[in-house]
């Protein structure tokens, strides 16, 4: 990193700047994965904050950024009584402005024809900070500032959630946050400041003050907005209209009317550079292709909202998907993502990060002729692996380094909820292997009017009663098992050869997996019985939200610490998904359990399939209101009102 400092901008000496940027990643994962483990936490700490420090030390006086001559103008300007919403720096009113000192600034800016883009918090930080003084050092020195704060916050944050300093080098010592703004001098660290500031805040339940900070991150840039739903949980619903009271920075600029958002609306809809997602339906779609990108983009961050419970996750897999959504990604705006790869070490968002070399030829065009010309076949070796890693993380959540969370397990007890099963308990039953390493099989009986209990019981079998709901079912029968992992079967499944043990095994080689689940595959059927399936089987390798027909299972441990199994009379096994992933990831494995075509084979298929789907994303939604969802009515339609 020393090395690169001192060369200079990225694209004086382009093949060595491409090297030293990508060694210094290489040295960041060493770092990561090879930290001393004997030193105390408070040694750690202090040595991991010390090399951050010294990090940015080194970029104190490189090259500014072109950007940074805009904020110095624009918090000029404002002394002069300019309001730079209204007047772009190209204006008659503006040049006479361009002498001095402020004139070389003036020479710097690139889109003079623009007006402001930044929110008001960032302008009258511009403001203030140009008088005191209108520097590029100066400006870098307190962006440095900000970028040692969110350094401080993080240190917060991750021992919050037991995680230890290492984790902390993925953002002190992360090249592109160090080049891009201790080096380059970009505003993007400010946002990210009262971004953390509002987790840290929230996670101690200062809800107006943690709500405020989201606020202000908004004000300072506006990518930073979508995280606010997210970060936000259910309640304190006044409280949390405190994100709002930033908006009122805008005042003092009003009379700019919407031209405020002028520069913003052309920056979005004419320019684009370094997109990918953007870049592919633009040449698919054409025209149509802006208005196409905003529902999709829509959709994916309804499906995060709804189905990812742990807050932080779901805010950095909102901030995730906007960055790729946008049709002109500079590399400084990947900052945003860096604090939270100290929680969540994606290995994709790592290399895209590491990838933003691929833009310094860009860079060094640019110093060359004054052109800035993108290079768009250097989007593939940026992208293509990316995106590759991301699908992989998706299926095996892909993480740098992982914590051990669990022990292996030995055991396992087989739980199976029944009501009127007579007819297919005893095959499920037949199916379960004897001896190591299940430990037990209990029936949990709602209240059987048929022969199932005395079926259950001559197959040697312990039987537990409790009201009627699967998940009150399997609820009372977890509170008595004694497995290292209890195993969730349907009467009308029959679990596979080896099923068991393949539990076992992975558990053992996953020691942060909470649990997870089987592929299931119909009994005879058709088309239609594949094809859902496969839907099936897609939802929990990609979501890690299971159904109760895929096996789930969950280590004891784990399920101490959510508070048992949801007892729930429907839908307990996506409420037990959601609780586990905020505690560990979920395993997928495949070809696990084979299960009755029964409810599939009556004609239905179609409206059988809407009835699940509909009654998934209504509890998803109701859940996500904090509203309680319709359960008699739900177990009724699921079952039939003869049940």
């Amino acid at each position: 990193m020393a090395a690169l400092a001192a060369i200079g901008p990225l694209g004086r000496h382009l093949p060595a700047s491409m090297l030293l940027y990508a060694m210094g990643f290489i040295l960041l994962i060493a770092l990561v994965r090879r930290f001393p483990e004997n030193l105390n936490p408070t040694q750690a700490w202090i040595l991991v904050f010390a090399i951050g420090v010294c990090g940015r030390l080194l970029f104190l006086t490189y090259p500014p950024g072109n950007d940074i001559f805009r904020y110095i103008w624009e918090g000029a300007v404002q002394h002069h009584g300019l309001n730079p919403y209204a007047i772009p720096p190209d204006s008659p009113s503006a040049v006479r402005l361009a002498v001095g000192e402020l004139g070389s600034v003036w020479e710097k800016i690139n889109h003079r024809w623009l007006t402001a883009v930044y929110p008001p918090a960032a302008m009258l930080l511009f403001r203030l900070l140009a008088a005191i003084s209108p520097s590029a050092f100066f400006f870098k020195a307190v962006f440095i500032l900000f970028d040692l704060g969110v350094m401080a916050l993080l240190v917060r944050l991750l021992r919050q959630r037991g995680l230890p300093a290492a984790r902390l080098l993925l953002y002190a010592a992360n090249p592109l946050v160090i080049v891009f703004t201790a080096g380059e001098g970009h505003l993007d660290v400010v946002q990210v400041f009262f971004l953390v500031l509002g987790c840290v805040l929230l996670q101690h339940r200062k809800i107006a003050g943690g709500a405020s900070a989201l606020g202000m991150a908004a004000m300072s840039k506006y990518l930073s907005a979508v995280a606010a739903p997210f970060l936000m949980g259910r309640g304190n619903g006044v409280k949390h209209l405190a994100v709002f009271a930033p908006l009122l920075l805008f005042i003092p600029y009003l009379d700019a009317g919407w031209g405020i958002f002028g520069s913003l609306a052309e920056f979005g809809a004419r320019m684009h550079y370094n997109d990918s997602i953007a870049a592919l339906f633009r040449e698919c779609l054409g025209p149509a292709a802006l208005p196409a990108l905003a529902g999709l983009l829509f959709l994916c961050l309804a499906w995060v909202w709804l189905s990812v419970d742990d807050p932080l996750h779901s805010a950095f897999m909102a901030v995730g998907c906007v960055l790729l959504f946008l049709p002109t990604l500079h590399p400084w705006y990947l900052v945003l993502i860096a604090p939270f790869l100290c929680v969540f070490p994606s290995r994709a968002w790592l290399y895209l990060q590491a990838a933003a070399l691929f833009t310094f030829p860009v860079m060094a065009g640019e110093l060359r002729t004054g052109l800035f010309q993108e290079i768009s076949w250097l989007k593939l070796p940026e992208y293509l692996p990316f995106y590759g890693l991301l699908l992989w993380g998706i299926v095996r959540q892909g993480y740098l380094v992982r914590e051990r969370r669990f022990a292996a397990p030995v055991s396992i007890s087989v739980v199976i909820p029944v009501l009127n099963e007579a007819a297919h308990i005893e095959r499920c039953l037949s199916a379960i292997p004897v001896g190591a390493p299940v430990c037990e099989v209990i029936v949990a009986d709602g209240g059987s009017t048929d022969e199932t209990v005395a079926i259950a019981r001559a197959n040697g079998v312990r039987v537990v009663h409790s009201e009627k709901g699967r998940g009150i079912q399997i609820a009372a029968a977890a509170q008595t098992a004694k497995g290292d992992v209890l195993l969730i079967l349907h009467a009308d499944s029959l679990l596979r050869a080896g099923a068991a043990e393949r539990i076992i095994r992975a558990l053992s080689a996953a020691p942060d997996a909470a649990g997870g689940c089987f592929g299931m595959a119909f009994e005879g059927g058709g088309i239609a019985t594949r094809g859902i399936a496969w839907l099936n089987n897609l939802r929990a390798m990609v979501t890690g939200i299971a159904f109760g027909d895929q096996a789930q299972f969950v280590r004891a441990e784990a399920l101490r610490r959510i508070g048992g199994v949801p007892a729930l009379m429907l839908m307990e096994d996506v409420e037990l998904s959601l609780r586990l992933k905020r505690i560990g990831r979920a395993i997928y494995l495949k070809r696990g359990v084979t299960v009755s075509g029964r409810r599939w084979q009556r004609g239905f298929s179609r409206r059988n399939f809407l009835m699940v789907v509909g009654l998934f994303f209504r509890y998803l939604l109701k859940r996500r209101l904090g509203l309680n969802p319709d359960e008699r009515g739900n177990y009724r339609k699921y079952y039939g009102s003869n049940i």
